[in-house]
């Protein structure tokens, strides 16, 4: 099972305390994903197609529930990827009309998507819009596990229902919600971990976001532990970068002068400094006949390069 599936089964086990609640989660998925067809009585009937059973038989026991109607469901194979299709469809009547209307159905364009009032003058409410946006994942939503990046879509054909939910979610402070259009498909879309944690919250999924916020701590602790190893290397490298330099300094004066040319302290700084097993400053303090701090070694050192320079030492 995909992690869209799951997610959208953890879903449509939600139960919702309100009705208003139930009904703005069925106009979410009427809007952006049915089809209306307009039959020989004169009256449409709604056809609405998901690869979720579960999903199916909500949307027959909630059409019934708040409207009376009946509806059957068929299923057939997907010819593309061999999935299941369910296709719930409504009857065609008086009673059908009513409650299409109460839902803000006003017409269906040529393709069959539908003409709505605008939704918004009903969701009044956190709570109905949250649902409203539950419906709209239901319906044609898609999420991919959070281990292989974060992406949540949704996608309708109906561009002027899109353009609603997109509206809503920007008042949401969802800043970082987009939107695209591929055929005659419209897209809207998160890319950010933050935004699909809120989205996921909004909806109700509390098993995916915890999935989500999981990813995120683990990916932060990964990202941390990465800029410390690198961080290591690079001082690693600078380092030993440091430490050929001075001893090349130092064989320069040797092979030059020699280091009896150097005042006392200076030569034993030097030859210690040309004592591969020491690396440190302060291994190289410890050793000093008379202890000096870490940082007077540095001088002593960066001293001896300024005098390899004096007598020629181009490294």
């Amino acid at each position: 099972m995909s992690y869209t599936a799951l997610v959208k089964k953890e879903l449509s086990y939600k139960n919702l305390s309100k009705s208003c609640c139930e009904k703005a989660l069925l106009s979410a998925m009427i809007r952006l994903e049915g089809k209306f067809t307009k039959e020989r009585n004169g009256y449409f009937s709604l056809r609405i197609n998901t690869e979720d059973n579960s999903e199916a038989r909500w949307i027959i026991f909630s059409i019934n529930r708040i409207y009376s109607l009946h509806s059957d469901i068929r299923r057939k194979k997907n010819r593309f990827n061999d999935k299941t299709i369910f296709t719930v469809k409504t009857e065609a009547s008086y009673a059908s009309e009513n409650a299409f209307s109460d839902l803000g159905f006003m017409d269906a364009d040529a393709k069959g998507n539908g003409i709505f009032t605008d939704i918004t003058e009903y969701l009044l409410s956190d709570c109905d819009r949250y649902s409203y946006y539950r419906g709209a994942f239901l319906a044609c939503g898609l999420i991919r596990e959070p281990k292989k990046g974060y992406f949540l879509e949704i996608a309708s054909k109906n561009a002027t229902e899109t353009d609603r939910l997109y509206n809503m979610l920007l008042k949401e402070s969802l800043l970082n919600v987009k939107r695209s259009k591929r055929r005659n498909t419209e897209y809207i879309y998160f890319c950010n971990s933050e935004d699909i944690s809120t989205f996921l919250n909004m909806i109700g999924a509390h098993n995916a976001l915890m999935d989500y916020e999981n990813a995120r701590i683990e990916k932060s602790i990964m990202n941390d532990t990465n800029r410390m190893i690198n961080c290591d290397e690079y001082n690693t490298d600078k380092s030993v970068e440091t430490k050929i330099r001075q001893i090349n300094a130092i064989r320069y004066i040797q092979g030059t002068k020699g280091l009896d040319f150097l005042e006392e302290k200076l030569k034993e700084t030097a030859l210690l400094r040309l004592n591969e097993e020491l690396t440190e400053y302060n291994e190289i303090a410890e050793r000093l006949k008379v202890k000096v701090s870490k940082s007077t070694v540095q001088k002593r050192l960066a001293k001896l390069e300024g005098i390899a320079k004096d007598l020629g030492y181009k490294g």
